[in-house]
């Protein structure tokens, strides 16, 4: 089941995506565990726009992950987490690797979560 929202519908239920940059500088570079806030969808790009807090810090920031052009999921090459419908919100913690790509841009090289409110969550994750 998917659980990504629409902008004007984030924006309703309190979300603030302003607060989480996407910089090069703002994004935090290697391993990092972090929560997934909630997720929106991308306006320019068939992607979902993922809203990440860090556990140790608390910085917040934003990862894109795109459609893949094969099987249609969100996700992320040889990752099988689905971020159109994987678990968001408070108590969902995800170990992310983050780099830069060849182009210099920060980019998301693999996801997995470690833990959740729900073992059916985690499941349903993996689509």
């Amino acid at each position: 089941m998917k659980n990504v929202k629409s902008w004007s519908i984030a924006l309703e239920q309190g979300c603030q995506p302003r607060e989480y940059p996407f910089s090069n500088e703002a994004v935090p570079l290697g391993v990092i565990l972090a929560v997934l806030d909630f997720k929106i969808w991308a306006k320019k790009a068939m992607g979902i726009g993922c809203y990440f807090s860090e556990e140790k810090t608390g910085r917040k920031f934003q990862l894109t992950v795109y459609r893949d052009k094969g099987d249609h999921r969100y996700r992320i090459k040889d990752c099988p987490l689905d971020f159109a419908c994987c678990p968001a919100g408070p108590g969902y913690l995800y170990r992310l690797e983050v780099q830069l790509n060849g182009k210099g841009n920060v980019t998301l090289y693999g996801a997995q979560l470690l833990g959740g409110t729900s073992s059916v969550a985690v499941e349903n994750a993996v689509g």
